[in-house]
């Protein structure tokens, strides 16, 4: 009986770190129109993660958790940091290290693009 060694080949489109850390991969950020300095948010409904830009960039004054900023590598991804998100997120699947997770559609509410984080899906 063969087994394949690499059962998933789908890759993650978001990881949350127990330090704090949340990346965002290329084409999340695309979906979202992710640009430096937008506070992203957790939504929840039904027992559903939603993943959305809470604030843009240059409409709000101050300091913000889960602000996020462009990584170094120039592809494309964004990261940002908020322990309060990602404990959340953590608690939420029942794990306390990493979540490293893929995404759904996205869906317009109020002039506002969500887009689900399959959080029971762990790759």
């Amino acid at each position: 009986m063969m087994k394949s060694i690499l059962p998933n080949s789908r890759k993650h489109d978001i990881s949350f770190h127990a330090s704090g850390r949340i990346d965002i991969s290329a084409s999340i950020a695309r979906k979202l129109s992710l640009v430096p300095g937008d506070v992203i948010g957790i939504s929840e409904n039904g027992g559903e993660l939603y993943l959305y830009v809470k604030l843009r960039a240059g409409a709000y004054a101050g300091r913000h958790a889960g602000m996020v900023w462009p990584t170094t590598n120039g592809k494309g991804t964004f990261r940002a940091c908020s322990r309060a998100i990602t404990n959340a997120v953590l608690a939420k699947a029942g794990t306390t290290v990493r979540l490293r997770c893929p995404c759904g559609n996205e869906i317009e509410h109020d002039n506002t693009t969500y887009i689900t984080i399959i959080y029971r899906c762990s790759l």
